[in-house]
């Protein structure tokens, strides 16, 4: 891939994660849950890590080609332009990215260390009867055998996490709680685990360290992590009555949090970020007050999904024409050079379309350019 063609790319793919992420922010605003909403998020992180692959092994259209019209001497300066440009972001894009990815690695190593610190609980003594029968069954054995139920000092706010088993982990103050809290906080936790929310975080994640450059991508982040909270919340809570019991709950959790210091890495966490967390007291205090905060169009959570990944399939069919080289003797971008060897290995010809060749374009250019050069030179002498 040549620094023109990196630079459309980055250019096009960013335009298409915009406006993935509206899309799924719409619909998401159609849905008639916030379970079902989280569902979007997850289908949302899929669709933009299947965008960047189809953009890097697969052709794309040229829709319109407005460079072909140009002059050669304009049609130079440019690619010289975007040469410059697309080798700087390119060495930007890799810097933040390879920093993303580390950080990510980092704090996965510090949730698997920290685990190993913690002390184990018998689910038994901790999670209710009800709480217990209502766990789904997940890869053959039901949640509450293969449940780790953790404790720790070093935590001011409990937390789930996922690898090879689910985990809840308690703070041990929390444990002096009456029997109701800490059926909030229990339900609370075990709605992220039966709704998948570790691996959806796993994918913003992963959409995070390839997008870190993206300000859409971070929004994304902040609503989908909202929308975590707001779905777990509901279902913490079995009933309006409870609300306020709830609400002082995470009140008590957060003023915990805020006396001690806590630098344990927490994923998923129970009452992290003030700003957050304001977000869903107001929330609760609407469903207390049994205001309706839905749209009154309403979709179904299959629907809006299947819209979404068809919504993102057309997306990636559209690209900004940024790359001054590309031909415009064909209506498709040539195959990327790692998947014409592949599919040449296994008999496939994919030469379909105009081959391109950057470095024989721009000579080309460079050779029509000297031509006027001389041209003019020439006049200019004779007006001499």
């Amino acid at each position: 891939m040549t620094s023109t063609q990196f630079l459309e790319l980055v250019v096009s793919v960013s335009v298409q994660a915009a406006f993935v992420i509206i899309v799924a922010h719409w619909l998401g605003r159609l849905v008639n849950s916030e379970r079902v909403q989280c569902q979007l998020w997850t289908v949302c992180y899929v669709a933009l890590l299947m965008l960047l692959v189809v953009a890097l092994l697969f052709p794309h259209p040229r829709l319109f080609q407005p460079w072909s019209s140009i002059d050669s001497q304009s049609a130079t300066t440019l690619v010289t332009f975007e040469m410059q440009l697309g080798h700087a972001l390119f060495l930007i894009w890799l810097t933040g990215a390879v920093v993303s990815l580390l950080v990510f690695l980092i704090r996965a190593v510090q949730v698997n260390q920290f685990l190993k610190s913690c002390q184990l609980i018998d689910p038994d003594q901790i999670i209710s009867d009800k709480d217990r029968n209502e766990t789904p069954e997940l890869s053959g054995a039901p949640l509450k055998q293969r449940l780790r139920l953790l404790t720790s000092t070093r935590l001011m706010t409990p937390f789930c996490s996922q690898f090879h088993h689910p985990y809840i982990v308690l703070p041990e103050y929390l444990l002096g709680f009456d029997q109701q809290k800490l059926n909030f906080v229990i339900r609370h936790e075990l709605e992220h685990l039966k709704t998948g929310h570790p691996l959806q975080l796993f994918l913003q994640r992963l959409v995070e360290a390839v997008f870190w450059f993206h300000p859409m991508v971070w929004w994304a982040s902040q609503q989908s992590a909202l929308s975590r909270e707001f779905a777990c919340d509901e279902a913490a809570i079995e009933s309006p009555a409870e609300i306020a019991m709830y609400l002082r709950t995470l009140l008590t959790i957060i003023e915990y949090s805020a006396s001690q210091a806590d630098d344990t890495p927490t994923p998923l966490a129970f009452g992290r970020g003030k700003s957050l967390t304001a977000k869903r007291a107001r929330r609760l205090t609407q469903i207390a007050k049994n205001q309706d905060t839905r749209s009154r169009i309403s979709v179904s959570g299959f629907m809006a999904s299947v819209s979404l990944f068809v919504i993102a399939v057309f997306t990636g069919c559209v690209w900004v024409p940024v790359d001054v080289l590309a031909s415009p003797r064909a209506n498709w971008s040539p195959w990327p050079t790692w998947t014409a060897d592949a599919l040449h290995d296994f008999g496939f010809s994919v030469h379909d379309f105009d081959a391109y060749n950057g470095r024989i374009e721009l000579h080309e250019l460079l050779e029509h350019r000297e031509p006027e050069k001389n041209g003019q030179e020439t006049q200019q002498d004779n007006r001499g």
